[in-house]
């Protein structure tokens, strides 16, 4: 049963928080829902029907998952999202799919969902060892730029050169003598004349 035909107003939330979520290109956080309800005047027994549609979107989102339906799943799992934005499993499952996607295709967008879903439901429960273990792998690889290996060979490559290049001028700029040295061993030579060879 989908409860958002029962409650007008909740209905009328979901639209707008799809719109946020669109023009964005991330999820709306818990302030903005809080008042995107807030201005449709969401009673609280629409707050209530929205929790329960998370949570059964979210029963139905998993089993879509088991079934490799990911965009169904996807789809189901975003309004979950937007309902109950306190729901760990929405945020996770969610999270996952975004990963995936990111892996396959290595577009910036889907990681930063992942990571951006994978935080809040770290948020919602901080202890949840399998979002943990998804923040890490997420969060080894920069969002822009070089892979991580790439740019620490190449500060290795640019202190090694560093180096190289303080040796060489170390040995090869002559060291300042003043004129009354260089006297000095002339006068020494003169006098005792050179050494033998």
């Amino acid at each position: 049963m989908d409860e958002t035909t029962d409650h007008p107003s909740l209905q009328s939330y979901l639209e707008e928080a799809r719109a946020l979520w669109d023009d964005e290109d991330l999820p709306p956080d818990a302030d903005q829902l809080r008042e995107l309800a807030e201005s449709i005047d969401m009673d609280h027994a629409a707050s209530e029907a929205a929790d329960r549609r998370a949570a059964e979107l979210s029963e139905e989102a998993q089993q879509a998952v088991d079934n490799g339906e990911q965009e169904r799943a996807c789809s189901m799992l975003r309004d979950a999202v937007l309902l109950s934005p306190v729901r760990l499993q929405p945020h996770y499952l969610l999270a996952n799919i975004y990963a995936e996607r990111w892996s396959d295709s290595d577009r910036h967008l889907e990681r930063d969902l992942a990571m951006e879903l994978a935080e809040r439901a770290q948020d919602i429960d901080p202890e949840h060892v399998p979002t943990r273990n998804l923040i890490e792998k997420l969060g080894h690889v920069p969002q822009d730029g070089l892979p991580w290996k790439k740019a620490a060979m190449i500060v290795i490559v640019i202190v090694a050169i560093s180096g190289s290049m303080q040796l060489c001028h170390r040995y090869l700029v002559a060291p300042e003598v003043d004129q009354d040295e260089i006297d000095e061993v002339r006068e020494t030579l003169e006098e005792h004349g050179e050494p033998p060879r």
